[in-house]
């Protein structure tokens, strides 16, 4: 019923016309208003990119839509997708496309888990994703602002192993790569290095400098004084406390509470250095006995709700969610 093509610069308006109707455009989370030009320019730069490919959908040899993968990680199994139909006549037949694109994400690409994300008021989209197996992320929901006001973005995730099982799976079709090209930069091998961290000026000057860059917070909604930060260090309140270091650079902390909690970090958005790092630790520092009520006997990490680096490294580590908590 459906094939899929790669894109063509001569593309660019279809795309653009089609991505800027009133309703496309209601349900997209960026405007559009560049005009041809840069629309070929994008298309033709979309294919150095490692993360990110797409493809027009085609039924019956008539283009009806776009369907792109994006957040594309290899290491972590992942990767993020979206689609509209651009057609007018053809938008019934949207609910169809999901399938065959799951099939080639599993199968040819060998990803472990789907993520999607919408507007809270797609509802039918909300409804389809959960037909095909989807189940809520609300660890990734996110507010977007657009046009002055808030938006509550909606998560979700599949998994593959719920699609294979599920009557879907038999949907299946090509999804050509021959024009995704993306540029291959080497990458030395990752090295970190754990220093334990002292009660000198030295530490808390690199401690406070990477609080000042801290993206994702729990603990406090506002960068503390120096003179609060540099007690707190003094303190020195938990079992043990790193800073991680790569090459010549310190990159983030880390630490292990009396309780067995493991609190992370880094100043970097990069899956690996959070799992490689995790890894480490983990390797060298058994949990303490249980002791109930008080503390488990394993290991566990609090995240914040946006960070997404450190929720695919734990995805892909095999760990468990075991509780969500809430600020009252």
């Amino acid at each position: 019923m459906f094939t899929f093509r790669e894109i063509q610069t001569e593309d660019a308006k279809m795309i653009l016309d089609w991505r800027t109707s009133k309703r496309v455009a209601k349900y997209m989370k960026t405007e559009v208003n560049h005009g041809v030009s840069v629309q070929e320019e994008w298309i033709l730069n979309c294919r150095k990119r490692a993360d990110f490919y797409h493809w027009i959908i085609v039924n019956q040899e008539q283009d009806i839509g776009y369907l792109s993968l994006s957040e594309y990680d290899p290491a972590s199994k992942t990767a993020s997708w979206g689609f509209y139909v651009g057609d007018e006549e053809k938008v019934r037949l949207g609910g169809l496309v999901p399938p065959f694109f799951y099939s080639f994400c599993f199968e040819k690409l060998g990803l472990e888990r789907i993520y999607a994300e919408m507007f809270y008021f797609n509802t039918a989209v909300i409804d389809l994703h959960r037909l095909h197996g989807y189940e809520f992320c609300p660890e990734r929901d996110r507010v977007l602002h657009r046009n002055g006001k808030e938006h509550l973005l909606i998560a979700m995730g599949l998994n593959r192993k719920t699609f294979e099982t599920g009557k879907f799976s038999r949907f299946r079709t090509d999804f050509p790569i021959q024009f995704w090209k993306p540029e291959e930069n080497e990458v030395e091998p990752l090295s970190l290095l754990l220093e334990e961290i002292a009660d000198s000026e030295e530490h808390k000057k690199v401690l406070y400098d990477l609080l000042t860059k801290r993206k994702h917070r729990i603990s406090h909604a506002k960068l503390p004084s120096w003179e609060e930060h540099a007690r707190f260090v003094s303190q020195h309140p938990y079992r043990k406390w790193w800073l991680i270091h790569s090459g010549e650079n310190s990159i983030g902390s880390v630490y292990l509470t009396k309780e067995n909690a493991l609190g992370i970090n880094l100043v970097t958005e990069e899956y690996a250095i959070y799992r490689s790092a995790l890894e480490k630790i983990i390797e060298e520092n058994e949990p303490l006995p249980p002791i109930p009520s008080v503390r488990p006997g394993f290991l566990f990490v609090n995240v914040a709700p946006g960070n997404h680096a450190l929720l695919d490294a734990l995805s892909a580590m095999g760990t468990k969610l075991t509780q969500k908590t809430y600020r009252i």
